[in-house]
């Protein structure tokens, strides 16, 4: 295997992402020429073109796609480690890149971000909302808030915390349908979740003692929780929602509870990140800094 240079490796991510040579040169303080020459040795070295290079094209190839990702997961390591062994001179900087579903990010970022980013001016914070299930390493995400555990095998999840759940329908909803007594009666509903499988009809609702596989009349499917609290609150279906989230909504009785002697499993909420990084000061002050926010709570 021959060896890469790793300032090639770095023009190529940098040019990469600035959308041409000239400009990542530039940054890179490379002569134009240079720069040239290396991205030249760099495909040599890996044996396959990475960029497409033209007048009014550049783009990557499908190799190139391939090797940015390894690429840049590489040069974050070893900027993290570079970091870590100098000490960082005890400040925390760089791109901290936090991936959060809609509501959960919201109702558990938003009190906590502001001391966060005081406490380490010097780091710039970025957050994707609407992104549960985020490739850590192909998006460049450095951690990432997930419901549950599963895709986090090859992960370090951190618990946060578990949020209760319920059914609950708008009353004009349950007015106009079918009574519902026991579980066998969702079968004539419609269901509003996040986790169902539409396609055959049939939802899980995980009790403390089992999980219930139940065939509905419908299925609507979001990774957004707040749509689905909209929509039942427009009587179109039976919601499985965070309790925390719909609690407003009972207090004013414009959401009632559904099968309330039906007791679910809390959903887990976790925070995660890749085992390559776990040494990233600026992942693992975000990390240590959130763990004590909700031990102490």
């Amino acid at each position: 295997m021959k060896d890469f240079s790793l300032s090639d490796v770095r023009l190529f991510t940098k040019a990469a992402q600035l959308g041409g040579l000239t400009p990542a040169a530039d940054v890179l303080n490379v002569p134009k020429a240079s720069a040239s020459r290396q991205l030249q040795r760099l495909e040599a070295t890996v044996g396959h073109q990475l960029l497409h290079r033209g007048a009014a094209r550049f783009s990557l190839t499908d190799e190139g796609r391939e090797f940015l990702v390894a690429a840049q997961h590489v040069l974050s390591i070893l900027d993290d480690v570079m970091l870590n062994l100098s000490g960082g001179g005890g400040t925390v900087t760089g791109r901290l890149r936090i991936a959060v579903p809609h509501y959960y990010g919201r109702e558990l970022l938003t009190s906590h971000l502001p001391d966060f980013m005081a406490a380490y001016p010097q780091l710039d914070v970025w957050v994707e909302t609407g992104k549960d299930r985020v490739d850590l390493a192909r998006d460049e995400t450095d951690v990432a808030i997930r419901r549950g555990r599963e895709g986090c095998d090859d992960l370090v999840a951190r618990h946060l915390k578990s949020e209760p759940l319920m059914l609950c329908a708008a009353p004009a909803y349950l007015a106009s349908n079918a009574p519902l007594e026991s579980l066998a009666d969702l079968a004539s509903h419609a269901f509003l979740g996040a986790d169902a499988e539409g396609r055959k009809r049939e939802i899980h609702l995980a009790a403390v003692e089992k999980v219930h596989r139940v065939r509905v009349d419908s299925v609507f499917q979001s990774d957004d929780l707040e749509l689905i609290l909209q929509l039942a609150l427009s009587a179109r279906g039976i919601a499985l929602l965070p309790v925390s989230l719909a609690q407003p909504q009972l207090g004013g009785g414009l959401l009632v509870p559904v099968l309330p002697s039906l007791t679910l499993k809390p959903q887990e909420i976790n925070l995660v990140y890749l085992p390559a990084r776990r040494n990233s000061p600026k992942i693992k002050t975000f990390v240590d800094y959130l763990l004590g926010v909700f031990r102490a709570s």
